[in-house]
């Protein structure tokens, strides 16, 4: 049973351009490089820094992205009542197949005793949390944290009322995810930070899909299903939805610079 609801995601988005647009941001990011080379004191910004929006972004899923939730009457004169309902269902089956085969992959045995662990050891933000222990981080610094602006932009356009919007943010983060976690989860001289010499979060985002459509195919799919008729009558494109998902990747970097600076200044306070 299909999982998505258009057969030609990969012809209708250029995958290859939204990569490179998150490689870019990545790559050019000097709190990243910093981490790459192992500074400590990037390593713990990333993770104070970015835990707000680590946090609030599952929150955010969790209210609006889930089958149950979304409306689906835009899905029905689209795609009939029929394909709607198994598309949903059968979407919401494919993250959690997503889900438990991070785990299994980046937990030697887990597959035996996955059934027994907990929910939390599922989500993103478990990880981060206890990565950032591992970097000498207590939980008290990381919840008492005084969220960026930029950082807040990245979670207040999770808010926003477009669901062609939402789900383009959605693809936003997962595209950058995948890119720090290809470029952090084995950089030696990171992982050699923490105390168990591993980035979970990172790792959890290397894992391959095995036939499987990834996370950000997924939500862009749902982009492109709650995508209205151009008012003009000619054919829909990827355009604006492209364009949004860029425009979310850049403010990623722009979070990352801001949430830099923000730590560098107070370093320079401390000393």
């Amino acid at each position: 049973m299909p999982s998505l609801f258009h057969a030609d995601d990969g012809r209708y988005f250029n995958m290859e351009r939204l990569k490179a647009a998150a490689h870019e941001t990545v790559s050019s990011s000097s709190l990243i490089q910093r981490c790459v080379a192992g500074d400590l004191d990037a390593a713990r910004a990333l993770s104070l820094g970015f835990w707000p929006f680590t946090r609030d972004f599952e929150v955010a899923i969790d209210n609006r992205a889930n089958s149950a939730g979304l409306p689906r009457e835009p899905l029905n004169v689209k795609f009939g009542q029929s394909t709607t309902r198994r598309t949903l269902i059968e979407s919401a089956r494919t993250i959690k197949r997503l889900a438990d085969s991070e785990i299994v992959g980046v937990f030697e045995g887990a597959r035996e005793n996955l059934q027994e662990m907990q929910k939390d050891e599922k989500r993103h933000s478990h990880h981060w949390r206890a990565d950032a222990k591992r970097l000498g981080l207590t939980e008290a610094e990381l919840d008492s944290q005084v969220t960026t602006p930029e950082v807040q932009a990245l979670t207040d356009a999770t808010r926003v009322e477009s669901l062609v919007a939402f789900f383009a943010v959605l693809a936003s983060t997962e595209f950058i995810a995948e890119e720090l976690g290809d470029t952090l989860a084995h950089a030696r001289a990171y992982t050699d930070l923490f105390s168990n010499t591993r980035a979970i979060w990172m790792e959890v985002h290397t894992i391959p899909h095995d036939g499987e459509p990834s996370h950000e195919e997924i939500v862009l799919d749902f982009a492109r299903a709650y995508q209205p008729p151009k008012a003009d009558g000619s054919e829909e494109d990827a355009t604006d939805i492209e364009a949004l998902v860029i425009k979310g990747i850049r403010m990623f970097g722009v979070a990352a610079d801001a949430v830099e600076a923000r730590y560098a200044a107070m370093r320079i306070a401390a000393e």
